[in-house]
């Protein structure tokens, strides 16, 4: 059984956001504002803390895109096994393309101010995660190494090897927190962020969810400089049909999301829309994910 889950997961691995490559977690966390973190059956969220993921046994694979602003395309596939053994394997690999235009120190001596800079980029992310139960799946355990590479027309190639960890438990069935540190070392990757991230989530029954986050940077003052609130519903009309909404701060930025889901027991197929508040022009991504479950 462990050769066959590391096969499956390394192959999908191989086999194929808004502004950063590590904020999108899928169309299902994006209507509900980014929240995830403490959600066991969002395979989504893997590559942020799969110690949720080991709570509940299941086997999913999840493949999705984004369009968005910045001519940005995105696509990604998440796999996550904790049926098959005790440990759960996860893994999520992520292409993205965008021409986002420098600024600062990244902008070229030649450019004079006020002119126009095209800077098409590719990202790359591949992470695989582990993680362990224990108390009886009440509390999870987990480790990811991530790997990032990036190719920009104005600022060369880029890559960095990093890692995070992350702790879930479940106090009662209705109840889950989880918590999470992304990359560790300081490296400063220009597309990765270390940031800490917790997570509450609560769900009485299977019609209804709520979740609440905060995340910050471990740089500087991390509760005035990089505080995000988080908070995100799931609301099921019939079990087959999910609504969902969310909103985000960060920075002095609100974001709003909204999504729909199509829920059957072997695939899901999830939509979402998300968009900055207040942006002229308007600041939309359109994210489409299909989840298949084994």
């Amino acid at each position: 059984m462990a050769l066959r889950k590391l096969s499956f997961v390394t192959i999908l691995c191989f086999a194929s956001s808004p502004a950063r490559a590590d904020d999108w977690l899928g169309a299902r966390s994006a209507g509900r504002g980014g929240t995830g973190l403490a959600d066991v059956g969002d395979v989504g969220a893997v590559s942020v803390n799969v110690s949720a993921l080991a709570l509940a046994p299941r086997y999913d694979l999840v493949a999705g895109g984004v369009r968005g602003p910045d001519d940005t395309w995105l696509g990604r596939v998440a796999a996550v096994d904790s049926r098959t053994s005790a440990v759960t394997l996860g893994a999520n690999y992520s292409y993205k393309i965008d021409n986002v235009p420098p600024v600062g120190a990244a902008l070229p001596g030649w450019v004079l101010a006020g002119d126009e800079v095209d800077n098409p980029t590719t990202h790359q992310a591949l992470s695989v995660g582990l993680a362990y139960p224990f108390l009886g799946n009440r509390l999870g355990l987990g480790v990811t190494g991530r790997y990032d590479w990036r190719v920009a027309q104005n600022e060369g190639e880029d890559d960095g090897f990093n890692f995070g960890v992350g702790l879930a438990g479940r106090p009662s069935e209705a109840v889950t927190l989880a918590a999470g540190v992304q990359n560790v070392v300081d490296h400063r990757y220009a597309d990765t962020r270390r940031l800490l991230d917790l997570g509450v989530r609560w769900q009485p029954g299977q019609y209804l969810a709520l979740e609440v986050g905060v995340k910050t940077e471990w740089m500087g003052d991390p509760f005035e400089e990089s505080l995000a609130e988080l908070a995100g519903i799931d609301l099921f009309a019939t079990e087959w049909l999910a609504l969902r909404g969310g909103w985000q701060h960060e920075n002095g930025l609100h974001t709003v999301g909204g999504g729909i889901g199509l829920v059957s027991a072997r695939a899901d197929l999830d939509y979402a829309l998300t968009g900055e508040v207040g942006s002229d022009p308007a600041r939309l991504w359109h994210g489409l994910d299909l989840r298949v479950h084994f």
